[in-house]
């Protein structure tokens, strides 16, 4: 190539190359009104009757909604399922959580495309397994608990509405309150949980 087109060139090749910078600076998305998330989540399960059993990998999936009420603030309600497996008793037994979250999210940066943010609320839980009594019998144990969960992650914004979330979270609790077959079961010894994870998703804004 001559010279004088490279010269021409170099202009074009640099707003091609600062295009996209540009635009995403130029994004100012609004945290405000409702948005919806699908996610994943993996990390590792700590659910056992006897102590001294260590996590196991666990991983599930589910959606959440929120609702912006300043650019800091947000009230946040999601449910997920998440399956791992555990030292019941003497053998690993797989089983479920169903695990639904109320609480709030504060975020930084109001108006920049990546919003870091921190968040805590109350987690409701049911867990569920099979597990065999010593006589051989296969029952259905279920149990609810309510528990804590925090998190902290950022949000990173593809578009004005469209944005890509990534959190570590804890969430933790006790289930104390138990039956077998859908009858109530006050000899089961209680059962502590608790999950360090992660959780990543993708959200929609809908209108502000």
């Amino acid at each position: 190539m001559p010279i004088s087109a490279r010269r021409a060139a170099l202009p074009l090749i640099a707003f091609l190359i600062a295009a996209p910078v540009v635009r995403g600076q130029s994004l100012s998305p609004s945290t405000l009104g409702i948005s919806a998330q699908v996610h994943g989540v993996a990390g590792t399960m700590n659910t056992a009757i006897y102590t001294g059993v260590g996590g196991r990998a666990a991983f599930g999936f589910g959606g959440e909604i929120a609702y912006g009420t300043s650019p800091r603030l947000s009230l946040v309600g999601r449910l997920a399922r998440i399956t791992s497996a555990s030292g019941i008793a003497t053998t690993s037994t797989d089983y479920a959580i169903v695990q639904g979250d109320l609480g709030l999210r504060w975020m930084s940066l109001p108006g920049a495309r990546v919003r870091p943010f921190a968040e805590a609320g109350l987690a409701v839980r049911q867990l569920a397994f099979e597990f065999a009594s010593a006589q051989g019998v296969l029952g259905d144990y279920t149990a609810f608990n309510g528990g804590a969960t925090v998190g902290v992650g950022v949000m990173l914004f593809q578009t004005e509405m469209v944005s890509v979330d990534a959190a570590g979270t804890y969430t933790s609790g006790n289930f104390s309150t138990w039956k077998v077959n859908g009858q109530p079961a006050p000899g089961v010894a209680q059962m502590t949980s608790e999950m360090l994870g992660v959780r990543i998703g993708m959200r929609y804004w809908f209108s502000k």
